[in-house]
């Protein structure tokens, strides 16, 4: 035979095959970064596992994934790895997970036997606690707040209830989405073991629940605990004991210079008022001041009547945000809805050289101060006079350099002028008291003079608090 007719036999042997017997695209091949677990009782994982795989093809190359956990629903992904939250049944402790894998070939071909891995879970006990820096330090003027915080192992997500407890109280469950709670005695004035109201953040308008055990003067400790979706509370969390006054006047009066002035206010209220309650926000540091100015301070003022805030120019640090300012720059706000609502407050404060209390137009019946350079001095023979009828007149003691007369608000009304001296180049007003009407009466009173040093007829320094507090406030 010639070899042309050999190579046309070969030909047609070569196509017959083809037909008859079509060479078949291999599936691909999927493998897990590990076969087994062998983890038992407490070494078991928790719900949030990490696993990698690969797959090859033969014949082709991988381009996707699919996993289940029932071999029923699979999800598709291309990732060669990926964190899992497995689920765990409500109220198991344990479970196993049956996690399969198949590649998928550029063809289309899955992987007719998946990579299979049993996974043992446990369910793991959430966390609880209090940010103590958060809590007042020792003592609360009658509100108590605090933040605090909750983890799971699991995610936090699998955290479903969170409950609070005050002393011998029962627990109650929070929010567990409000992370910053204050608690008020529902009434302040009550003294012994007292029901309060709970308000979250800072949404003070009502409260958001109510809670028992809360002892005013008194020692109070807090206890926090978080449970799970299956049923596993965490440890509880408990707070350092913090003793929260009880009311005992519709006057406070607010404090923040050092104690020989502090008391020299404390005096002279108390001498034209009789009972009142008192804070000092300057004592030790300032340590006592409010962490949260609003809520905790916005709660504090709504119970009283009146206020009497003596400040002076020295900078106070807030201990959560670390901004440092004037503690009147710190109240300004909580004083401007004080006095919105209603309520009377009575200011006494000076302020540093260039201060600028445009910030303060809202809170107080100041509109600016002098920029120009000098010093305003009022003279010891010098008189404070005011411009209504009935309202005493005052001297200071000694020579006061760096006095700070001020224009007042639009709607602000002259109460009180100096008789100023200037040093340097000094021009300015000559306005050191302002008051401010609601429905025409007189709601706030203000100076920018430390009122303590106008005792050089102390009759009469006495005379101006008896005036503001018991008759410009009588109403």
């Amino acid at each position: 035979m010639s070899v042309f007719a050999l190579i046309v036999v070969f030909s047609v042997l070569l196509a017959g095959c083809k037909e008859d017997n079509p060479i078949q695209n291999l599936p691909p091949d999927t493998q897990l970064s590990i076969e087994k677990i062998n983890l038992t009782g407490e070494n078991r994982l928790n719900s949030s596992v990490y696993l990698t795989w690969f797959g090859t093809d033969k014949d082709g190359y991988v381009t996707g994934y699919e996993y289940s956990i029932n071999e029923a629903d699979w999800f598709y992904t291309e990732s060669r790895d990926s964190t899992f939250k497995f689920p765990i049944e409500p109220g198991e402790d344990t479970t196993d997970i049956e996690f399969f894998i198949r590649a998928i070939d550029n063809d289309g071909n899955l992987d007719q036997t998946p990579a299979h891995l049993t996974i043992p879970l446990r369910n793991s006990a959430p966390e609880v606690s209090f940010i103590e820096e958060s809590f007042p330090t020792d003592t609360a003027f009658s509100v108590v707040t605090f933040r605090w915080k909750f983890s799971d192992p699991d995610g936090d997500q699998t955290v479903v209830k969170a409950s609070l407890k005050v002393n011998d109280g029962p627990w109650v469950e929070i929010d567990r989405s409000k992370f910053m709670i204050s608690v008020q005695p529902q009434d302040p004035k009550n003294i012994g073991t007292v029901d309060a109201n709970i308000f979250y953040n800072t949404d003070i308008g009502s409260a958001a629940g109510t809670i028992e055990g809360l002892q005013t003067d008194a020692d109070n400790i807090f206890y926090l605990k978080v449970e799970d979706f299956a049923g596993t509370e965490s440890a509880v969390d408990t707070s350092a004991a913090v003793f929260v006054k009880a009311q005992k006047s519709d006057l406070l009066l607010i404090s923040g210079q050092p104690p020989q002035q502090n008391a020299a206010y404390r005096t002279l209220v108390s001498n034209s008022y009789g009972q009142i309650d008192a804070v000092d926000f300057a004592a030790d540091n300032g340590q006592y001041q409010p962490k949260f100015w609003n809520p905790t301070f916005s709660l504090l003022t709504e119970q009283y009547d009146k206020l009497v805030f003596n400040c002076d120019q020295s900078l106070f640090s807030n201990p959560i945000t670390g901004q440092s300012a004037l503690l009147l720059e710190f109240a300004a706000p909580v004083l401007q809805n004080y006095t919105n609502k209603g309520g009377k407050s009575f200011v006494i404060t000076s302020f540093p050289a260039g201060f600028d209390p445009s910030e303060l137009r809202g809170a107080l019946p100041i509109d600016s101060l002098s920029t120009t350079s000098g010093q305003a001095v009022i003279n010891n023979d010098s008189s404070v006079v005011s411009t209504e009828t009935g309202w005493p007149t005052i001297q200071p003691r000694s020579l006061i350099l760096g006095a700070d007369p001020f224009l007042p608000s639009i709607d602000g009304e002259v109460l009180y002028t100096a008789q100023i001296s200037t040093f340097g180049a000094w021009e300015g007003p000559n306005i050191v008291g302002a008051i401010r009407r609601q429905n025409g009466n007189i709601n706030q009173v203000f100076f920018s003079v430390e009122l303590y040093r106008f005792d050089k007829d102390p009759v009469a320094l006495d005379n101006l608090f008896d005036k503001v507090l018991n008759d410009a406030f009588n109403w």
